[in-house]
């Protein structure tokens, strides 16, 4: 579909959190969380200064919605029974309390086992066991992707980070620096690559432009899948 010649993007990133900015003819100032992205609509003429103060003041609120959200959709309280995806699959949380001195993860069939010490009973512990166990997984998936990925399409960042990410799949900074979230382990391969070429061709097109679709389209003819994938 064609955009509007009347309306213009770009994006704004607040810390780790990426802020699409549409200006359109309106007189004031909008800010919509929509599928765990952050939507400003304002006016044309409106300053990146003021965006950027405005999005740092609503920073708390902005990362409150987006955890709501998140949440909503995946129905993850970190408790026996919840559904825990790994690579696009899915395991069934286990809970084992015993004498281990060491929390630890494990995989047993369909079940993703979280070995605990009897002495805790923590959600929370839970939750950062399982984000480095996806840490554990993306330092095994990640580098190699974007090792490929560089040698095809010849693009190469200045470095490139593993980060629990609050609001995006990833990031590319515009002094050429890639982070990848580490929660994107919970899906495909196929998704963790169109997120590393997705953030490789921003080297090349800092925007969302016809180009830079028709870059990833170009070296990922099945993006769109992925892209699917990521939305469910």
């Amino acid at each position: 579909m064609t955009k509007s010649k009347n309306i213009q993007e770009l994006y704004i990133n607040i810390g780790d959190i990426k802020c699409q900015i549409i200006r359109q003819r309106i007189k004031n100032t909008y800010i919509h969380i929509k599928n765990s992205n952050v939507i400003v609509t304002t006016s044309r003429s409106t300053s990146n200064e003021f965006l950027e103060k405005l999005l740092y003041e609503k920073r708390t609120w902005i990362e409150k919605k987006l955890e709501l959200q998140r949440n909503s959709k995946r129905n993850i309280n970190y408790q026996n029974g919840d559904i825990i995806y790994v690579l696009g699959k899915p395991y069934t949380l286990n809970i084992i309390y015993g004498d281990t001195k060491r929390n630890f993860i494990s995989l047993d069939g369909k079940n993703l086992n979280c070995n605990l010490n009897k002495s805790i009973n923590d959600t929370d512990v839970v939750k950062k066991l399982i984000e480095k166990y996806y840490r554990y997984i993306a330092l095994q998936e990640v580098p190699p992707a974007m090792e490929d990925l560089q040698e095809r399409t010849g693009l190469h960042p200045l470095e490139c980070n593993i980060k629990n990410l609050k609001a995006t799949w990833g990031i590319c900074s515009s002094k050429k620096k890639i982070s990848i979230n580490l929660n994107l382990m919970a899906y495909s391969r196929h998704a963790i690559e169109y997120v590393c070429l997705h953030e490789l061709c921003h080297l090349k097109y800092m925007n969302h432009s016809k180009d830079f679709w028709n870059m990833v389209e170009y070296y990922m003819p099945d993006y769109k899948e992925a892209k699917k994938e990521l939305r469910e």
